[in-house]
């Protein structure tokens, strides 16, 4: 089943609602990676990403979308697309303490291979330090095999050394393997991804943010392939990053 039509539809829906919804916080970003020694492609890669966070009154959106650009690999040049349509739709609201809100949760991942939609349930919390913090579980429908679960935890933490701004933030993605089906199986997987950056724009003289930094990416059967000692899956990549919001 292809996914494609629906998130499509579905995000022109969710940017409709949000013309005519109160937004309380959005943030546009573009940002550029490099790393080298990427273990699944076997090559260098760069990653130009286009990131929007909006929240509104009837909920939040998160969409990104990546142009992969792999060098060096037996292949030859590649360029990958892939896009992730998050829209999570508030039913609930708990302010007061330790748990902020509760949401219907979803996700469109949208690649030249497949089309995957992922439906939960997600949460906020209010923790001292963090700018955010949120868990998202979800049932992972998936094109081309068996559906799986799989958790996302989403983390930011501003914070300051010397008068100059810095920013910790990242997600962990864990999901399960498949269980029955023995031609498409699946590996269980994880990716713990975080970036470390600092704030320039005092030295530009800009009031936007301009994050200069390193994201570290670590992958366990990276595309929930089987680590073998014939095909490594373990990856373990630090990538320099130029970040720019506006």
């Amino acid at each position: 089943m292809k996914f494609t039509n629906i998130a499509l539809a579905t995000a022109m829906t969710v940017a409709a609602g949000t013309a005519s919804a109160e937004t309380f916080f959005y943030d546009n970003s573009v940002s550029v990676l490099y790393g080298q020694s990427y273990e699944v492609i076997e090559s260098d890669q760069a990653v130009v990403t286009f990131e929007h966070f909006s929240a509104n009154s009837w909920g939040d959106i998160f969409i990104f979308g990546d142009r992969l650009m792999s060098t060096g690999d037996e292949n030859g040049d590649q360029t990958e697309t892939y896009v992730e349509v998050s829209p999570r739709f508030k039913v609930s609201n708990f302010d007061g303490g330790i748990v902020k809100n509760l949401y219907v949760a979803t996700t469109w991942e949208m690649s030249e291979a497949e089309d995957n939609l992922l439906v939960g349930l997600g949460t906020d919390f209010n923790i001292p330090g963090f700018q955010n913090l949120s868990l998202n579980a979800y049932r992972r429908l998936n094109d081309n095999y068996e559906d799986t679960f799989q958790t996302t935890l989403v983390w930011g933490v501003p914070f300051a050394i010397a008068g100059q701004n810095f920013m910790f933030d990242g997600f962990w993605d864990w999901a399960t393997a498949t269980s029955n089906d023995p031609v498409n199986e699946k590996a269980a997987s994880s990716n713990f991804t975080y970036q470390l950056k600092w704030d320039a724009a005092q030295l530009i003289g800009t009031d936007k943010k301009v994050y200069v930094g390193i994201e570290h990416a670590t992958w366990n059967n990276k595309f929930a392939i089987e680590h073998s000692s014939g095909f490594d899956t373990k990856e373990n990549v630090v990538s320099a990053l130029v970040k720019v919001h506006f």
